[in-house]
């Protein structure tokens, strides 16, 4: 794999599988278009086309679900080097609101360029939907969270997945890692107030067991809080034996993506 092409996503799936000259080229086709967004702007809002996908080049993303009454709820965190817009790949319209959370770049991809992933590089696409699989099965884990678990240990999961999710990102390695959030944007991920959110992470704090020094959050008991939750990390069982083999589609060049003629 050449430097040249590195990015988040690369980084993201090369913790996978080692991926050849040709992927990584399809890869950079995907980052080429590249728009800075600032935090607070939505990038998709309710009833737009979905007419493609984007990759999260760099910065953090939410999805949202707000009510009549002004009230929003978290549904996801988009990371760098994630692909958005893949579960919206099967409908015409966007369902919810897709925000950024910090400063960042996207980049734009049409549907009708997805085709030949799936012709030229049949390993990359299978990859790509492995790892939607495992974002699925991490999303069911966080809806059991919400519905089943006390208010400490929602708080405890949220920040034990978050953890895991970026390191398989590559930008949080260890028990050290950014959170980007307001208490009443967690509050908005977990389902409790700000309130309420405070008051556990205080004490978290006292009894040893975060330190918190804005945006980072380390963790000094995970081991302890892992058991606490019976946390499932979701990102440590891909099974890989059913991909098909790497193709090498021809001369390593641009893509052709336009429409036929």
């Amino acid at each position: 794999m050449s430097s040249s092409y590195e990015s988040c996503l690369v980084s993201r799936l090369s913790r996978f599988v080692d991926l050849t000259e040709h992927e990584c080229v399809f890869i950079a086709e995907l980052e080429k278009d590249e728009h800075p967004r600032q935090k607070g702007r939505s990038v998709v809002s309710v009833g737009d086309p979905t007419d493609g996908i984007m990759v999260l080049k760099s910065g953090w993303a939410v999805v949202k679900y707000d009510t009549s009454d002004g009230r929003s709820q978290i549904l996801r965190v988009y990371l760098p080097g994630e692909v958005m817009g893949l579960a919206e790949i099967g409908s015409s319209h966007a369902n919810h609101r897709i925000v950024m959370q910090t400063d960042g770049i996207i980049c734009p991809f049409p549907r009708k360029g997805l085709a030949p992933m799936f012709s030229d590089y049949p390993r990359l696409a299978a990859l790509l939907l492995a790892v939607g699989s495992l974002d699925q099965i991490a999303l069911r884990h966080h809806a059991g969270c919400l519905g089943a678990m006390d208010a400490t240990d929602k708080l405890k999961f949220f920040l034990l997945q978050l953890r895991s999710r970026l390191e398989v990102a590559n930008v949080g390695l260890g028990n050290r890692f950014q959170v980007p959030f307001s208490q009443v944007e967690i509050g908005q991920a977990v389902g409790l107030t700000s309130i309420y959110v405070n008051k556990l992470l205080r004490s978290f704090v006292n009894a040893g067991e975060i330190e918190i020094e804005r945006p980072y959050v380390r963790l000094l008991a995970r081991d302890k809080w892992e058991r606490d939750v019976e946390f499932v990390d979701a990102f440590v069982d891909m099974d890989t034996t059913w991909f098909p083999s790497a193709l090498e589609p021809g001369p390593i060049g641009k893509l052709d993506t336009a429409e036929p003629t």
